[in-house]
């Protein structure tokens, strides 16, 4: 309890700096429950750099307001060093550098690094580090020692710093070249969608989170911070794409299109190559891949013929014809390139880095769980339409109904509680506060309450550690890789095998932002 309070009083504590150094100011200028959204005297977003940094180098992030022009409108956003996303930042396996971040966004921040296994005072969480107040800056010294596609955001009132655009990529180049397939060149890509008002506003409360139910939707979406993103590729190259997801709450089901004579989207198959920390096991060869809040995927096409092709969303509806989002337009130019990168896309190997950095753990994969966790909900506000949308669980598109997203948008820390429960002992959320042994393999169970007020999806993410996910609903998970965030389906039970190798006080938690914000949260050391 001593713990709970502690927490509570350093959030209580947080919460009243940032409302005293923040802009109170509504759309009217006189609203003082909404962030100001006004855009006198910003600077305009500009493209993001490309940071290519090597050990012992150090770089100056700078959080701040900016203007940016979406729907023909200038909108009032957050950006590091005056773009969204902020750099990309690409180093070596094994490189440590420092990231000193000045705070000029008029209430406290910090940077959290996700899915970096970095040393635990600079994982950026309220837990082990005191928010930066406005006009101050903080030395984080950042380590990478998995390569693959990272990011980093905030890990303070994310709900709105991130939604209105603090984030950014890494890409942590593996020592070995021969870790991932040749290819003829890589393309990172921050999906993200926000919403904005009919008067192409963002609003967001001072006082209190909202959209807490299923989390904020967007209606625009951005692709590296543009809403038309344009991509030139010659013919026959063999293009690897690192995918994040950066959006509050929305789970995007990405797929490569062409248009037939008749102006239809048809599928095109993709390669896949790996998720959040590397390679995967096994390379597949799928038409859609779900990608959740948080997670990312390393996925790889060959551009064969002249012409269009459409990265999109799909939405896969119950009752009605799929509805397809573009995200990013790749125009294929006719001359080709001569590596033949492509020539045996579709060959199906075992990748043996993956293999190495898994096999150990294999007498691991049967044990019986040594946790178990349940995700639900209490609401006070009426019963709620369950979702019907996904045979497999993880559909989410509920904000298209109007009642549905009525609801959400009028749900608040006041009348709906999220809730990650440990079964064996009864403690929820910030009350649980496990403790594991430097080393130790810990297999945790996790079932999503599909019987609950409203069953929906959860990323579920683990700050400072790694995991392989071995079963879902009982049956092995053919896809295994590392990974430290994944997406718990409606009904699903998972079995996570948490490799707890990095020592400190670290925390899992729902990766919809707004969850997060509802304390859908839990502590856990590492000795």
């Amino acid at each position: 309890m001593r713990q709970v309070l502690s927490f509570l009083a350093a959030v209580s504590a947080s919460i009243l700096l940032w409302a005293c150094l923040s802009e109170h100011s509504g759309p009217t200028g006189s609203d003082s429950a909404y962030f100001t959204t006004s855009v006198k005297g910003l600077e305009e977003a500009r493209p993001p750099a490309v940071l290519d940094l090597k050990d012992g180098d150090s770089l100056v992030l700078t959080a701040a307001p900016v203007k940016k022009v979406l729907r023909g409108m200038e909108v009032r956003m957050l950006a590091y060093n005056g773009s969204i996303p902020g750099p990309l930042i690409r180093v070596p396996q094994g490189a440590r550098i420092t990231v000193r971040l000045r705070n000029r966004l008029g209430l406290p921040t910090t940077l959290h690094t996700h899915g970096v296994r970095l040393e635990n005072a600079f994982d950026g969480s309220t837990d082990v580090q005191t928010p930066i107040a406005d006009r101050d800056s903080f030395d984080y010294t950042l380590s990478f020692p998995d390569p693959g596609p990272f990011w980093y955001h905030p890990h303070f009132r994310e709900s709105y710093t991130q939604e209105s655009g603090l984030y950014g990529g890494i890409l942590v180049a593996p020592r070995d070249s021969g870790y991932w397939a040749p290819a003829d060149r890589e393309v990172p890509i921050i999906l993200d969608d926000v919403l904005m008002d009919s008067a192409g506003m963002m609003k967001f409360r001072t006082d209190m989170t909202d959209h807490t139910m299923m989390g904020r939707f967007g209606n625009v979406f951005l692709a590296n911070g543009d809403t038309a993103l344009t991509l030139a590729v010659h013919r026959k190259e063999l293009v690897r794409f690192y995918f994040t997801n950066a959006c509050n709450a929305r789970v995007l089901n990405l797929g490569f299109h062409t248009k037939d004579a008749s102006g239809d989207f048809q599928s095109r198959s993709m390669r896949m190559a790996g998720t959040d920390m590397g390679r995967y096991l096994t390379q597949f060869f799928p038409n859609y891949q779900i990608v959740a809040p948080g997670e990312r995927i390393v996925s790889e096409m060959v551009f064969d013929d002249t012409g269009t092709v459409y990265l999109n969303h799909t939405i896969a509806k119950v009752d009605t014809p799929k509805s397809y989002i573009t995200l990013a337009v790749i125009k294929v130019l006719p001359d080709s390139v001569t590596t033949g990168f492509g020539g045996d896309f579709f060959r199906f190997d075992t990748n043996g880095f993956a293999r190495a950095s898994i096999d150990s753990f294999r007498t691991d994969f049967d044990r019986p769980p040594d946790k178990n966790l349940l995700l639900t909900v209490r609401m006070n506000h009426g019963a709620l339409m369950k979702s019907a949308h996904g045979s497999d669980g993880k559909g989410i598109e509920w904000q298209d109904h109007p009642v549905m997203g009525m609801d959400n948008a009028a749900s608040n820390l006041t009348n709906t509680t999220w809730v990650i429960r440990d079964t064996q002992d009864g403690s929820e959320n910030q009350n649980i506060n496990w403790s594991f042994s430097r080393g130790q393999r810990v297999m945790i169970r996790i079932y999503n309450d599909a019987t609950s007020m409203h069953p929906m999806p959860h990323p579920i993410h683990f700050h400072g550690q790694r995991f392989l996910v071995i079963n879902v609903n009982g049956m092995r998970d053919p896809e295994i890789s590392w990974k430290d965030t994944y997406l718990v389906g409606r009904g699903e039970t998972v079995d996570l095998l948490l490799d707890a190798s990095n020592p400190g006080k670290w925390m899992a938690h729902c990766h919809i932002s707004e969850h997060l914000e509802d304390m859908m949260m839990f502590n856990y050391r590492v000795e």
